[in-house]
C-alpha cells in the first residue's frame, strides 16, 4: 500500500481516489491479519490422545489440515484445525470450539450487522449496504435465513430475563404502573394468512377488478400484529381544561400529562392477543411482584382485548383500572359530527363541546343527546349511521370512560405509547409500500426491532451466542472441551 501511494500515478489523485483506495486495500490488509492470526493457531493446535462425542463414540484418529471457510466482515478466510475421526462416525473439531466458530459460514461479528440491518432497512438494501461497508455479497435469502434464526430465541430470552422491580414511590407519590396494548395489520402472503381468513377469502372468492386501484379496500391480506408496552409514570393530576383548553388562558396555564419511562415493548404475529396480554402481565408482575402499585391499562376499546385482560387481571389477583383512549373517543364524535352538521366550523364547536363533557364524567350525557336526535328524528336514522354507533360505543364502554376520577389521580388517559409502538415497531418497516410478508420472516424482524429499541440487545446477543456455542459445541462432546480452551 505504501509503495502504490508513494507512485507518480497516485500524485494526482483525488481525495475521493484516495480514499476509496486505501479503504479497498486495507480491508484486505486486515483480512489478512485474520488469516494470519487464524493460521498461527492452527499451527499451535495441540494433538490430543482422543476425543469422544456425545454419540459416546471414542475418535482415536487425528488428521492435520482440515479447512472451513468463513465469510467475516473483513472478507472470507479458511480456518485449518485438526479433525479426529472414526468409521462411521461425524467428525469433531475441538479447535472450531476453542474459536468458538458458528455452524454456518457467516461470523457472528457478519451475523450481528445482517441481523441489524434487516431489521432497520428492507432487505435488497440491507444487502447493498452491507455490501459496500463490509465486501460480503449475500443474497435476499441468506440475509433472511441469518435474521430468522437470530431472533428464534428472543422470546425465550425474555421469558428467563427477569428485570428488577421498580420503586412503588416516585418523584410525585405513587408511582404508576401502566400496561397498554393494541394490534396493527400487517400485508401476508396467502398461506400465512390466519386460518379464519384464508377461510373468508376462499369463500368469497377473487376480488371484482376495479378502476380505483388507490382508494380500493383490499380484504383478506392482513395478518395483525399484536403490540404492547409497559411503563412506569409518576401520577400527574389535571382537569378537562388541561387536556382540552379551550380558552387561551386555559392553554397558557396547562399542565401536561405523565411521562413515560423505562418503557418495555413486544410484538408478535404468531402469538395471539391472549397470548401477548398474558406476556404483557408476566412483564408488569416482573415489575411489581407483591402488587404494591397501580396498575393503569389503557387500550383503544377493542372487546376481545378488555376479555382477555379482565381475565388475566382475575387470574392473578391483581386490580387493575381500565381506561379506553380519549383520542379513540373522540374519533368516534367526530364521525357523529360529520353526520350532524354540515360545516366544519359547526362540528368543531360541537365536538370541542362533547369531548369537555365527557372528561368531566359525563358521557351518557353525551349518549342520551345523540339517542334523543334519533329518536325526534327517526327519518335521519337511517342517513346518520355514524350518530347511533356513537351512542352505543359510549353507552357499551362507560365502565371505562370516567376521565375525571383518571384525572383528579393524575393517571394517563391517552394510548400515544402504544400508538406510536405499533407504528415504529411494525409500520415503519413492515408496511413499507408493496411489501407481502411470510410469517417467519416478519415475526424475526418484529422480535428484532423491539429488542433493540428496548435497548437488550447487547445483552440478547451475549445470550444467543452463549446459547448456539452450546449448541453448536458443548453438546458434540462428553465433557472434553476443556481440551479445546
Amino acid at each position: 500500500m505504501l509503495a502504490h501511494l508513494s507512485a507518480p500515478a497516485m500524485a494526482s489523485a483525488t481525495a475521493e481516489g484516495l480514499e476509496d483506495y486505501i479503504t479497498a486495500a486495507g480491508r484486505e490488509v486486515l483480512r489478512q491479519m485474520l488469516q494470519d492470526q487464524l493460521d498461527a493457531r492452527a499451527a499451535a493446535e495441540v494433538r490430543v490422545e482422543v476425543v469422544t462425542g456425545s454419540d459416546a463414540v471414542v475418535r482415536p484418529r487425528a488428521e492435520r489440515g482440515h479447512r472451513r471457510l468463513l465469510a467475516t466482515t473483513l472478507g472470507r478466510v479458511e480456518a485449518t484445525r485438526i479433525a479426529y475421526c472414526a468409521p462411521g462416525a461425524a467428525n469433531l473439531h475441538p479447535g472450531d470450539a476453542a474459536l468458538a466458530l458458528p455452524r454456518q459460514v457467516y461470523s457472528y461479528p457478519l451475523q450481528r450487522a445482517v441481523a441489524l440491518e434487516v431489521a432497520e432497512t428492507p432487505l435488497r438494501r440491507a444487502g447493498a449496504h452491507l455490501e459496500r461497508t463490509t465486501g460480503q455479497r449475500l443474497g435476499t435469502r441468506q440475509l433472511m435465513e441469518i435474521t430468522c434464526r437470530i431472533a428464534a430465541h428472543i422470546p425465550t430470552f425474555y421469558e428467563q430475563d427477569t428485570p428488577a422491580p421498580t420503586p412503588a414511590v416516585g418523584s410525585e407519590g405513587d408511582r404508576l404502573l401502566v400496561l397498554s396494548c393494541d394490534a396493527t395489520g400487517v400485508n401476508m402472503i396467502p398461506s400465512d394468512l390466519r386460518e379464519a381468513v384464508r377461510t373468508a377469502r376462499a369463500a368469497d372468492g377473487p376480488q371484482p377488478p376495479s378502476a380505483q386501484l388507490s382508494s380500493r379496500e383490499h380484504t383478506g391480506r392482513r395478518r395483525m400484529a399484536t403490540v404492547f408496552a409497559v411503563y412506569d409514570a409518576d401520577p400527574v393530576p389535571r382537569t378537562g381544561a388541561d387536556v382540552l383548553p379551550a380558552t387561551a388562558a386555559e392553554r397558557a396555564a396547562r399542565t401536561h400529562g405523565p411521562h413515560a419511562r423505562g418503557r418495555h415493548m413486544e410484538g408478535s404475529l404468531q402469538r395471539s392477543t391472549a397470548a401477548m396480554v398474558t406476556a404483557m402481565f408476566d412483564h408488569a408482575e416482573q415489575r411489581d411482584p407483591d402488587h404494591r402499585r397501580r396498575w393503569i391499562v389503557l387500550v383503544d376499546g377493542a372487546n376481545h382485548q378488555l376479555d382477555c385482560i379482565a381475565r388475566e387481571a382475575a387470574a392473578r389477583g391483581v386490580h387493575v383500572d381500565t381506561i379506553v383512549d380519549i383520542v379513540h373517543v373522540i374519533e368516534y364524535l367526530w364521525r357523529a359530527a360529520e353526520d350532524l352538521y354540515p360545516g366544519h366550523a359547526a362540528r368543531a364547536a360541537w365536538v370541542a363541546e362533547a369531548a369537555r363533557t365527557v372528561l368531566d364524567g359525563h358521557s351518557p350525557r353525551v349518549a342520551a343527546a345523540l339517542r334523543q336526535h334519533l329518536r325526534t328524528r327517526p327519518e335521519d336514522a337511517k342517513q346518520l349511521p355514524a350518530v347511533a354507533r356513537t351512542a352505543a360505543y359510549l353507552q357499551a364502554k362507560e365502565p371505562y370512560l370516567r376521565y375525571h376520577l383518571a384525572l383528579a389521580m393524575g393517571w394517563p388517559i391517552a394510548t400515544g405509547v402504544i400508538e406510536g409502538s405499533c407504528r415504529f415497531l411494525v409500520k415503519d418497516r413492515l408496511d413499507v409500500t408493496g411489501a407481502r410478508w411470510g410469517l417467519t420472516g416478519a415475526e424475526a424482524v418484529l422480535l428484532l426491532r423491539a429488542v433493540i429499541d428496548n435497548g437488550d440487545f447487547e445483552r440478547y446477543w451475549h445470550y444467543f451466542t452463549e446459547l448456539d456455542h452450546l449448541h453448536t459445541h458443548v453438546v458434540r462432546y462428553q465433557g472434553q472441551l476443556a481440551l479445546a480452551a
